[in-house]
């Protein structure tokens, strides 16, 4: 397809060229045919150069269409070719660190275009051709100049190119600038509108901030305009100055060919005239800066960042274990496990020594930054320990076995995903292999408390969850939460060994969150499940407890023995219970 875009690009070039050579040779014919009558030799040359421009004229048109089409059909392969290369880079590390790195996802979000000017790597092809054709034609027209006069096309061609080269960099940075400025301008506009603002105008006028509004407002708009005016009156002259130079250019080429014409120059005739004209007429076409330019500029900056990504090897994720090459079963052993997050000096975890039997559930508490959501990450395989190792049934899990052990894993995390997709999809991620499970579907839906939700939605189980779509609807976070417990336990009644639960109520309403802890255990027999919750109504039916304090584990034991030695789960327990004890009464 790259082939055939250049011919088009090169032909849809070259047909305004040739146009322009059979008006110059028309024109020279017509001056001898005038008198001559309709029948003359000279009227028939005539007739044969109308024909020929015809012909040009919708060969130009074919050819230009038929490059635009293929330029963009490229440029959307280009885009969706890179964006796999992108995808398959960022995908192939069996963890997740360096997606929460955010230089990494800033190389991500630029190499899809994303930035100061939204352009897609794929669109640089479809800029490179539109400017490949014009200057096909901007090199042949100042061939033409060239032959008329031997020094006129490569004069013009160089100033014009010139001209060129200044323009599309004040273009780009001036809407660069202009893009910049409209950030800065929103906060300006949100300063203006905040004090009219339904929900914040009770608030502005209880506590007298319009004025403090009115005043932020002007200051930041004069300052903001400030810049704009200086840009505007630097681009106003240079389009002045750009405007004099061509003016001039053009008139003195046309005024010199013209005086050739008159006098016969070297055999000059009114057809060199017309030549020269439309010659510099395609040369002025030059001069324009616009999207195109963009296109290649940002575009290509976007390709070049995509194609710094590694071509990733194919991954063949087993979604059930191999005959072959078993998932690891078995106790969960963490041997002096260490962490520390990329970029960081601190560890956030310090050394932890934790044995969980299979089958058993274990539940996490701590204060908020102990570290309890990072020890279920690297349990579940998502982070590489910084130091130690993490062992399942006696086998250490590395990079080889990491993606083995993740299918074993269920989670509901505090960020669960939301997929856009059918709530069926949603439910049945948990176990993919038996995604036309619909009597499990139906019990896991019933054991969220689920099912009766589905069935109103307006297409049952194939509804979208997301009312960006046709017949799609938005779930509340509670629903949203129920459908993440849903997936897990579909993930559970297919052979998942772990269940993590981290806060897997915060959205459920207590009513709702006393009935899925009333069978939590019930519902998750037999696997082993790591539970981490605030909420110590929820962490008192674990069959045991570990409490982390900086990355550490101070304590561990039953609910009743972490009581009796009055630690640090002792206090915790007390303080939550005077709490409820004073809304109680």
């Amino acid at each position: 397809m790259s082939t055939l875009i250049a011919l088009t690009a090169v032909l849809a070039g070259a047909a305004p060229v040739g146009i322009t050579v059979a008006i110059g040779e028309l024109v020279d014919v017509l001056t001898s045919a005038v008198g001559k009558g309709t029948s003359s030799p000279a009227a028939h040359d005539c007739y044969r150069w109308v024909a020929v421009i015809v012909v040009l004229f919708f060969f130009t048109h074919l050819t230009e269409s038929a490059r635009s089409a293929l330029g963009r059909a490229l440029g959307r392969r280009v885009t969706g070719r890179l964006g796999e290369r992108v995808m398959g880079a960022a995908s192939e590390p069996t963890t997740v660190g360096h997606l929460e790195d955010p230089a990494y996802l800033g190389r991500i979000s630029r190499a899809r275009g994303a930035g100061t000017i939204d352009m897609p790597p794929g669109e640089a092809v479809f800029g490179f051709s539109t400017r490949s054709t014009l200057w096909v034609t901007a090199i042949g027209s100042a061939a033409l100049l060239t032959e008329v006069v031997w020094w006129l096309g490569p004069v013009v061609f160089v100033v014009f190119t010139l001209l060129h080269s200044r323009l599309v960099r004040n273009y780009r940075k001036a809407v660069v600038e202009t893009v910049n400025q409209t950030t800065e301008l929103r906060r300006t506009s949100y300063l203006r509108d905040v004090p009219t603002t339904p929900g914040a105008a009770r608030e502005v006028r209880l506590f007298g901030l319009a004025g403090f509004f009115r005043d932020a407002y002007q200051a930041e708009w004069r300052t903001n305009m400030t810049r704009v005016w200086r840009r505007r009156r630097e681009h106003d002259l240079f389009v002045v100055v750009v405007v004099l130079v061509t003016g001039a250019a053009v008139a003195s080429v046309f005024c010199f060919l013209a005086y050739r014409a008159a006098t016969r120059a070297d055999g000059t005739t009114v057809g060199d005239l017309a030549i020269g004209g439309l010659a510099v007429r395609a040369l002025l076409q030059v001069l324009r800066a616009d999207d195109d330019d963009l296109r290649m500029g940002f575009g290509g900056k976007a390709a070049g960042e995509a194609l710094a990504f590694p071509v990733a090897e194919p991954v063949v994720e087993p979604l059930v274990p191999s005959p072959a090459k078993p998932a690891p079963t078995g106790a969960i052993a963490c041997e002096g496990l260490r962490f520390r997050y990329g970029g960081s000096v601190g560890e956030v975890l310090h050394g932890i020594d934790l044995t969980v039997p299979a089958g058993q559930s274990l539940a996490i508490v701590g204060l908020n930054g102990a570290g309890k959501t990072t020890l279920a990450r690297l349990i579940a395989g998502l982070d590489a320990p910084s130091g130690g190792s993490l062992h399942i049934g006696g086998t250490p899990v590395g990079d080889a076995e990491r993606r083995g052990w993740q299918r074993q894993v269920v989670a509901v995390f505090q960020d669960f995903g939301r997929y856009e997709l059918t709530v069926r999809d949603n439910i049945a991620f948990g176990s993919l292999p038996h995604a036309d499970d619909e009597e499990g579907l139906r019990a896991v839906a019933r054991q969220a408390g689920l099912l009766e939700f589905i069935e109103r939605l307006p297409d049952g189980w194939d509804t979208v969850m997301s009312s960006g779509y046709a017949g799609g609807v938005d779930a509340s976070g509670g629903e949203w939460q129920r459908i993440a417990i849903a997936r897990a336990l579909f993930g559970l009644r297919h052979g998942a060994q772990l269940l993590i639960m981290d806060e897997p109520a915060a959205s459920l309403d207590p009513r709702a969150e006393a009935q899925l802890y009333d069978t939590f255990h019930e519902l998750t027999a037999g696997a082993t499940t790591i539970a981490i919750s605030h909420r110590f109504a929820t962490v008192r039916k674990a069959e045991r407890v570990v409490v982390l304090e900086d990355g550490r584990i101070i304590e561990d034991g039953t609910h009743e023995d972490l009581l009796t030695a009055d630690g640090r789960y002792a206090e915790l327990f007390r303080l939550q219970a005077k709490r409820f004890e004073e809304v109680a009464s």
